[in-house]
């Protein structure tokens, strides 16, 4: 089971072009024997960019809507494995 918890959108500004990009980081809670998380960052054409995966983390549900709420506020990006491992193991 896959669902959304939370989701971001992100502007950025290309100089050299005069330019605006617009992605979306969307943060999922898994659940399938344990719950884990999803964080898929994608652009505006809907094309999965980054994804990090981190599976079966915790029979706890309130702990990992937690660490989910502490993604979203920070706007923890996909591309930051070493970040999420490490919040994981801290609040769980």
């Amino acid at each position: 089971m896959k669902n959304l918890y939370g989701s971001i959108v992100i502007q950025k500004e290309l100089k050299e072009k005069g330019q605006e990009i617009r992605e979306h980081v969307n943060y999922y809670k898994l659940k399938n024997k344990k719950y884990g998380l999803e964080i898929v960052k994608e652009n505006e054409e809907k094309q999965k960019i980054e994804i990090t995966n981190v599976r079966d983390i915790t029979d706890d549900e309130q702990k990992i809507n937690n660490v989910l709420n502490f993604l979203v506020i920070k706007e923890v990006m996909p591309n930051a494995p070493d970040v999420i491992e490490d919040l994981v193991k801290q609040y769980i």
